[in-house]
């Protein structure tokens, strides 16, 4: 199988992973919440932004398999990371995003968002 085609393919099943994860994660988020709204109620926020951290959460892991698999297939680009700090910068962001979803159930993982947001903006003032 040629270089394109495996690439393609690893977008098809990243999208069926992903589609699939949505489906059973995000009625989760929406537990515990009246649906429709009331009117005075302001539940919303909450939902978005777990929903957001979700979404961020797939396409960080999605960044790193396919830019793992580009690496592995030989491409050679300047967008691809090189060095190891290269690859360290997008573990931080993966770890930002994940943290920012489990930090709704689990206050604690607000330390790791904090400590990879710090990471990432120091590393993009070097």
């Amino acid at each position: 199988m040629d270089r394109k085609g495996i690439l393609v393919g690893l977008g098809i099943l990243l999208a069926a992973i992903d589609l699939t994860i949505e489906i059973k994660v995000l009625p989760l988020l929406y537990e515990g919440v009246p649906i429709p709204f009331p009117s005075t109620a302001k539940p919303i926020g909450n939902i978005l932004f777990s929903a957001t951290f979700l979404h961020l959460t797939l396409i960080a892991m999605n960044l790193m398999v396919v830019l793992a698999v580009m690496k592995r297939l030989g491409y050679k680009s300047s967008f691809l990371p090189s060095k190891s700090s290269d690859w360290l910068d997008l573990s931080a962001f993966l770890i930002m995003a994940l943290s920012g979803l489990l930090m709704w159930f689990y206050p604690i993982a607000f330390l790791f968002f904090l400590g990879s947001g710090i990471y990432i903006v120091l590393a993009e003032m070097r």
